[in-house]
C-alpha cells in the first residue's frame, strides 16, 4: 500500500469535490469519517480545526474565490474565542486573566486530546 502525504491527501480532496453537482459526496465523506475509530475521528478533526485556523490567518492567500472561507473561518475562530471566555468567567476566571488567553496556545485545534 503506498504510503499517503499530506500533499497527495490534500489534492485527493480537491479532486474529490471538484465536481459540485453532486451533493451526496458530502454525507458519504461524512459517513466515512464517522465510521473510524475514534481516536482516528479526533486527529482528524484536530487537522481540520489546523486547517481552519490556516484560512482564518493572514498567510493564507485570497481571492474572489476563496475570501468568503476565510471570512467564514475568521468568525469561527471569534465564536470558539467568545465560547472559551464565557466557559472561563463561569469557571470565576478574572476578566484580566480571560483578556491574556488568546494567541496560539488558544486556538481550537489545541484543545482536543492526545489518546
Amino acid at each position: 500500500m503506498a504510503q499517503t502525504t499530506g500533499l497527495k491527501l490534500a489534492e485527493d480532496m480537491g479532486d474529490y469535490v471538484n465536481s459540485m453537482s453532486d451533493r451526496d459526496k458530502h454525507a458519504a465523506f461524512i459517513e466515512g469519517f464517522c465510521r473510524q475509530h475514534r481516536t482516528l475521528q479526533q486527529s482528524s478533526f484536530r487537522m481540520i480545526l489546523a486547517l481552519i485556523e490556516h484560512v482564518a490567518s493572514e498567510e493564507y492567500r485570497t481571492d474572489g474565490r476563496n475570501e468568503g472561507s476565510k471570512n467564514v473561518a475568521k468568525k469561527l475562530l471569534k465564536g470558539f474565542e467568545h465560547e472559551y471566555h464565557n466557559d472561563l468567567r463561569a469557571q470565576g476566571v478574572s476578566e484580566s486573566n480571560i483578556a491574556g488567553s488568546v494567541g496560539e496556545n488558544y486556538k481550537p485545534s489545541k484543545f482536543l486530546s492526545f489518546i
